[in-house]
């Protein structure tokens, strides 16, 4: 009995350990370790957000997992590091961390930036 419950509570708690982490795009450095970092984070997250609203089938899976690679890719070549930065911080501190959203709010911040109030 006190196996089993070890074995339980052990893969509890070593559960959030073999969750991918995040791979920042900021200075992103595109070795073959890297590269499947970035894919493996995508599909952990994907899976994730799309099995708790129960849309996860496989064909919405790869869908949104190529649709984040995109995303991804192209914060890469960033202009504004400090900005997207500060996007990434602001997304991720309350979940939001998948790079079509970070993307997104990256060039919404990018147009605002350039933009004022007028009559």
């Amino acid at each position: 009995m006190k196996k089993l419950l070890f074995v339980f509570l052990f893969s509890v708690v070593a559960l959030p350990v073999f969750a991918a982490d995040f791979v920042s795009p900021i200075n992103f450095t595109p070795t073959d370790e890297s590269k499947r970092a970035v894919i493996e984070y995508i599909r952990q997250n994907v899976k994730q957000e799309y099995s708790k609203i129960g849309m996860d089938s496989e064909s919405t899976l790869r869908m949104m997992e190529k649709e984040n690679l995109v995303a991804f890719k192209k914060l890469v070549t960033a202009n504004d590091t400090e900005l997207l930065a500060r996007v990434i911080d602001q997304y991720c501190r309350i979940g939001m961390c998948n790079y079509v959203t970070l993307q997104m709010m990256y060039e919404q911040e990018v147009k605002a930036k350039g933009e004022s109030l007028k009559w």
